[in-house]
């Protein structure tokens, strides 16, 4: 009996070994797949230009990192959690070329900004930004939200309608949501919130070059570039552990749907139609609510559309800032003359 025992637990090992074996080859095998993709961005470096970078300082204490670049009516650029802002590399080269001021801040806990003692809270997102749009003295802006960063820009409008009337000529939801399906149930968002606040960090596979790169691409499209990939990569891993661990916090928690609304700033929604991390169901919604909202659905992009389809949508941002901006429509009415 004994020795059946052994010779059992030596196949089931045996079995193991061949099963993790297997997947290491698959997980090699796919990494080195889309490595291979050609890739116009391969021997950048991916880090956004700027002119000037400043610190301003947040009222609990914390302060808030901002870059900017070019000349013109301002466009202000607010990323997802635990990402940074090189997230608007491509969109720090291309608005400054067409005209316009690029500005980029990294929200509390991310990138070169730190939290102040109100922590991470919807609050703080929309206050945060309120920190750079009057910190800057910005007006007749056109702000740029995505994922998280378009959470921010939906509560800095709503929590200071005043502020946002006299300084914002309208604002851009990237691949961005208003509610989430736990923001109906309190005792489900007590557990997860526990669950979230007390496990452990798991982004750390991140650091592996091929599981991480695998894991990163679930917020790409159907043919992105692997650059961008490694990109999106190395933010998350660059964000702190208790940015990862609690910025995310209070959106599980997120419901804005009668709030929408009131929202009496133009606005353009993008979504990739690829989407997986906020569906373009979402996107679909958040339109349908605010008036007078377009809606324009990118095929084949993912939840980093701005990254895999620059272009695209470098040009959507920059024709509603000519729709909506007055300095531009003044430029645009003098070269007209």
């Amino acid at each position: 009996m004994p020795g059946r025992i052994i010779r059992t637990a030596g196949v089931a090992a045996g079995i193991a070994a061949a099963l993790a074996g297997a997947a290491y080859t698959a997980e090699r095998v796919a990494a080195s797949r889309l490595r291979r993709h050609d890739d116009e961005d391969l021997a950048a470096d991916l880090v956004p230009p700027f002119d000037e970078i400043r610190s301003l300082p947040s009222p609990d204490e914390g302060s808030i990192s901002v870059i900017s670049r070019g000349e013109g009516p301002p466009i202000l650029l607010s990323h997802g959690v635990t990402l940074s802002v090189r997230t608007w590399v491509k969109q720090m080269e291309a608005l400054p070329a067409a005209g316009f001021r690029a500005v980029a801040f990294d929200h509390r806990g991310h990138g070169a900004s730190t939290v102040g003692t109100d922590g991470h809270t919807l609050e703080t997102l929309a206050s945060d930004v309120r920190t750079v749009v009057e910190g800057l003295d910005l007006r007749d802006a056109v702000l740029v939200g995505h994922s998280m960063g378009g959470v921010a820009v939906q509560l800095f409008c709503l929590r200071y309608p005043e502020i946002a009337a006299e300084r914002v000529a309208g604002i851009v939801l990237l691949s961005t949501l208003s509610r989430t399906a736990l923001s109906g149930s309190p005792r489900l968002l007590r557990l997860v919130d526990r669950l979230a606040s007390s496990a452990p960090d798991a982004v750390g596979v991140l650091g592996f070059s091929n599981l991480g790169l695998l894991i990163a691409r679930i917020g790409f499209g159907r043919d992105p570039q692997p650059s961008h990939v490694e990109l999106t990569r190395q933010m998350i891993l660059a964000c702190a552990s208790e940015t990862r661990r609690q910025a995310a916090g209070p959106l599980f928690g997120l419901e804005l749907s009668a709030e929408l609304p009131k929202l009496a700033v133009p606005t353009l929604v993008i979504c990739g139609t690829n989407d997986v991390l906020t569906p373009p169901a979402e996107s679909r919604r958040i339109a349908a609510r605010i008036p007078g909202a377009r809606l324009e659905m990118l095929p084949d992009a993912g939840h980093m559309a701005m990254l895999e389809q620059a272009e695209v949508v470098n040009r959507l941002i920059v024709d509603f800032a000519h729709e909506v901006q007055r300095d531009g429509r003044a430029v645009r009415a003098d070269e007209a003359s």
